[in-house]
């Protein structure tokens, strides 16, 4: 199963993602995330600042916010996508990546996430549970897959070499 990605903002956007996934969400800090439920179904909250959430859930959130009457919105980017990377191809997202500190990406804990640019473009490394299993997504705008797909395609072809 897939998760889709929504975004959540706005002036009520902790408020909101308190009262749908706990206190605990406002525990977080920027680019920390944490796993919970909602509706039944296993969901991935990340704290991207003070009151804007992105949120990995496999169904829509339109019927969770609407009754709330809350100052947000939420959205999902149909230009955004996202992929889980196989831990071989971490190594070498990281070598061709650049951070501005204090982030770092030698090593991405579990619930965290690292903004970062490729190739002059920008990406988002979040390591957090997928199917149970410790995973590294990738989120990156649909135009710019090309371009990751020649850096990975460029340091296979260096390690055949």
């Amino acid at each position: 199963m897939n998760n889709a990605l929504w975004d959540m903002a706005g002036v009520d956007g902790l408020a909101v993602a308190k009262y749908l996934f706990g206190e605990e969400v406002g525990y977080l800090a920027p680019f920390q995330s944490m796993e919970t439920s909602l509706g039944g179904q296993d969901c991935s909250v990340l704290r991207l600042c003070d009151r804007n959430f992105r949120i990995s859930y496999p169904g829509s959130l339109q019927a969770f916010i609407e009754p709330l009457q809350a100052n947000i919105w939420l959205k999902q980017f149909d230009w955004l996508t996202s992929m889980v990377l196989p831990d071989h191809l971490f190594s070498t997202i990281i070598s061709h990546a650049t951070v501005r500190p204090p982030h770092r990406l030698k090593t991405i804990p579990n619930h965290q996430a690292v903004p970062a640019q490729l190739q002059g473009i920008a990406i988002l490394l979040w390591r957090h549970p997928h199917q149970r299993q410790s995973s590294l997504e990738l989120h990156i705008a649909q135009k710019d897959l090309k371009i990751l797909e020649k850096v990975i395609a460029t340091d296979i072809t260096e390690a055949v070499q």
